[in-house]
């Protein structure tokens, strides 16, 4: 493990099974980092890594697909849900695929899950989890997309999806001292996200949370402002992109057993034939890049 180099997971959804490919080649190869930074489905992904239980992300994925409690329309219709949180969050990594919790509390890392406060707009990160309960419900609240999700309440305070605020969270790891960073993605390089056009049902449906409807009407500029810090950042050697070749050939809520599984074996694929270049940026001098400097640093 290098001091020096922290891990970051973007979300996205069963997007994320590549994400799964990739750090069960990390693990693998014995590679570990400090300080892990997520949101979104990369939270939910990023906890096997921590107790490094291998393949647990690969069957997780595989009770997320095939369950029909898991994603259905006809749930959203009936209980304005379409995600089954209750399975996703609570069945499933207590029962079908269970988390070793003593493992993740006896891990060295440090793990961070961020999460949106509904009523400021800011993003909320979290690294202190005392018991299970603490981690499903941050961890549920960090995935939980507006409009396809119920907020979550913590500390009396009301939470959505990290990804919202903070979608790629490099700020924390800065924040932790850490001055070259691994980052997965799951979108391809080159990507541009692209303005919604359902400003006006977000107007209507959160009309009592203003600071929500102005993050999800500039989600895409905060998104891709975030990328173009990266790539600069990537230019000066202080990250390294794994992420897709191409477009991964699956959406935010796939369930196709096939899809997922080619996701997984892609992932996987593309970290082992990245794992000298990773090696070498693991192995590199340590940076003097003040994170100050770069602007990105949350007040």
């Amino acid at each position: 493990m290098n001091a020096n180099v922290g891990l970051l997971l973007e979300g996205g959804g069963m997007r994320c099974a590549y994400t799964a490919g990739v750090l069960d080649l990390f693990l693998d190869k014995g590679i570990e980092f400090p300080v892990v930074a997520t949101a979104s489905a990369g939270a939910l992904i990023g906890s096997s890594y921590i107790t490094k239980q291998r393949d647990r992300n690969h069957k997780l994925l595989k009770a997320v697909g095939k369950s029909p409690e898991s994603i259905s329309f006809l749930k959203m219709i009936r209980e304005k849900e379409l995600f089954g949180m209750d399975y996703i969050f609570d069945k499933i990594p207590r029962e079908l695929v269970p988390i070793d919790f003593l493992a993740f509390q006896d891990s060295a890392a440090k793990f961070i899950i961020g999460t949106t406060n509904i009523d400021t707009g800011r993003p909320i990160y979290f690294d202190q989890f005392d018991t299970l309960e603490d981690l499903i419900k941050i961890t549920r609240a960090s995935c939980s997309l507006p409009v396809l999700a119920s907020s979550i309440f913590h500390q009396e305070v009301e939470l959505m999806d990290g990804g919202v605020s903070d979608p790629i969270p490099i700020k924390p790891l800065l924040e932790q001292g850490l001055k070259r960073n691994v980052v997965i993605l799951t979108r391809n390089k080159g990507y541009i996200k692209r303005g919604t056009m359902l400003n006006w049902f977000f107007r209507r449906f959160f009309k009592e949370k203003p600071e929500l409807i102005r993050l999800l009407r500039d989600r895409h500029h905060t998104y891709n402002q975030t990328m173009q810090t990266l790539v600069e950042m990537e230019k000066r050697n202080e990250v390294l992109f794994i992420q897709p070749e191409q477009p991964l050939k699956a959406s935010r809520i796939e369930k196709s057993q096939k899809k997922l599984e080619e996701l997984y074996k892609q992932g996987y694929s593309e970290a082992k034939n990245n794992i000298d270049a990773l090696k070498r940026f693991i192995n590199t001098a340590e940076s003097n890049v003040d994170p100050l400097s770069m602007g990105i640093v949350s007040s």
